[in-house]
Formats: structure tokens, sequence, C-alpha cells
């Protein structure tokens, strides 16, 4: 793998999403061939909430989609190790599936080495870091 190229949520969505042929296939040829793509927790973020909220997709079947992609040889994350969101987002298929977004931000501060994640929502769930109310 020669060339590191950083993917962008829209690239994400069509590759997952299958939809508009063209750019659909572009995605799968960049995606399945041998550069190495790196993308942010922000880019899953984003396709999650594009995939959930315009297009339909359920959690769960988000969440099996994100672990196939990110499961790829040719594939890194910048700020989260990649088995620690796959092993997050698997906690989330057996708890609950609604709550990717926090698997993904948990992993992201076990990343980080942090102690605890601070915030306001009653309902936070982490597989790792522990949470705190403010």
């Amino acid at each position: 793998m020669s060339e590191r190229v950083f993917l962008d949520t829209s690239v994400l969505i069509r590759y997952l999403a299958e939809e508009d042929p063209p750019r659909a296939l572009a995605a799968a040829r960049l995606i399945e061939g041998d550069r190495m793509l790196v993308l942010s927790g922000v880019v899953l973020l984003e396709t999650i909430h594009g995939l959930r909220t315009s297009m339909g997709h359920s959690n769960s079947d988000l969440a099996r989609a994100i672990i196939g992609f990110l499961s790829r040889s040719n594939v890194g994350l910048v700020d989260a190790d990649r088995a620690h969101v796959v092993g997050a987002l698997e906690w989330t298929i057996r708890s609950s599936a609604r709550r990717i977004p926090d698997a993904i931000l948990a992993a992201t501060a076990l990343q980080a080495s942090c102690d605890w994640i601070a915030t306001f929502d009653e309902a936070f769930a982490s597989p790792t870091v522990p949470s705190r109310l403010l």
C-alpha cells in the first residue's frame, strides 16, 4: 500500500448505501483497492447519521456495516483504535444499537487514555471508559 487517502463521509455513504450507481462504483473501486484509507471518528459519525436519518437504515445494520468496513486491512482511523471501535460497535449490537455514537466516542476516549467521560447525557453508555454526569 503506497498511497494514503483520507476518506470523506460522502464516499463512505455511497459505498455503504450502494445507491447512485456511478458514485457507488467509484467508491467501491477506491475502497476495495490497494490504497491505505484513513478516516476519523467524525467521518464514521457523519456516515451513521446520514444513513440513519436520510436513508432509513437501522442502527444494528449500520453497526454491522461499519464493523465490516473497519475490518478491511486497508482502513485506518486517525483518532481511535480500529479494534476498540469494532469492539464497541459489537457491544452496541448486543446491548443497544441506538447508542452507536456513544460507543465510537468511548473508543476515542480509550485511545486518548482518558480516565472518564464528562457528559450531561443521563443515558450515555460506554463499554470501556466510565462516564460521569456533570
